[in-house]
């Protein structure tokens, strides 16, 4: 196989999955196709990841920037309190 046959563009990825070239450059961000790349303004998405794709059942919400920023800041902290010796500050944290 080439290269071409292992990767698809966005537009491409649309049309196997019925999906508007837009709709899938948001699920590329979100990081809903796994090895998705961006090469100056156009997504290329492995075929693999395509025809794996799930699309999520309704009323699930993937996560935001917004939660990943979150889980960041609550990771530092954890370090931050692991590496100054409050363990058993962190420990107490949930009673």
């Amino acid at each position: 196989m080439t290269l071409n046959e292992h990767l698809v563009s966005a537009p491409e990825a649309g049309k196997i999955l019925g999906l508007t070239t837009v709709r899938v450059g948001v699920l590329c961000r979100e990081g809903r196709f796994d090895g998705a790349a961006k090469i100056g303004r156009n997504w290329v998405i492995p075929r693999v990841s395509v025809e794996n794709f799930r699309r999520l059942p309704p009323g699930a919400k993937s996560r935001t920037k917004k939660q990943h920023g979150e889980d960041k800041t609550i990771i530092a902290r954890v370090l931050e309190a692991t590496q100054s010796g409050k363990n058993a500050e962190i420990a107490g944290s949930d009673e």
